[in-house]
């Protein structure tokens, strides 16, 4: 999970308000989407804030503009960061959700404590299943073997040489909460 992109586990659709909503129209959006944040764009649809129940709150008048309102500037991170760097702006600003941008900071997702969360609990069997289904994909069934514990994947099996290695490991990594992924066993076919 400490290399996993965020963009792979971000929550989708995005949800998003104009700097010239109304308070009362952003506190139905955000109460009818159910997240605990909503982007705040700009007329390029770039971010320029967010804005947050405890916002809406502090406010206590709902005609305010949302720009009157949201929080400024937004933390965000890219889509392309690992899920750890996600995780720990979460907690260093205290925030229970946080937008996901692209090169030009457009929000492209949004990522949750609940994502990062389902991550974190996702049953070793589960996680094996999937490696092992992406393994075979690729090399075909029963070349290749993972066995997992607490979230930690080892691949064994006959390996041609180092690219096949590091292919093994790339598609192992690629499967939501994994945490590592290692070659466990190495037997060279010649």
């Amino acid at each position: 999970m400490n290399t996993m992109p965020v963009c792979e586990v971000m929550s989708r659709p995005i949800v998003a308000l104009r700097h010239n909503n109304t308070a009362r129209e952003a506190a139905l959006l955000l109460a009818e989407s159910g997240y605990a944040a909503l982007p705040v764009l700009d007329r390029d649809d770039r971010l320029i804030g967010v804005l947050t129940s405890g916002d809406l709150l502090r406010a206590g008048e709902l005609d305010d503009m949302v720009a009157a309102v949201m929080t400024t500037p937004a933390v965000s991170v890219p889509g392309s960061a690992p899920v750890a760097v996600a995780m720990t702006e979460l907690v260093i600003h205290g925030l229970r959700s946080l937008p996901v941008v692209d090169a030009d900071n457009h929000v492209i997702g949004m990522l949750s404590r609940g994502d990062v969360l389902r991550i974190l609990l996702t049953p070793d069997d589960t996680l094996a299943a999937e490696a092992q289904n992406r393994l075979d994909q690729y090399a075909g069934p029963g070349r290749w073997h993972v066995a997992v514990a607490n979230g930690h994947l080892g691949v064994s099996g006959l390996f041609t040489d180092e690219s096949e290695r590091r292919i093994a490991i790339a598609l192992a990594r690629t499967v939501p909460g994994v945490r590592t992924a290692t070659i466990t066993t190495t037997t060279a076919v010649h």
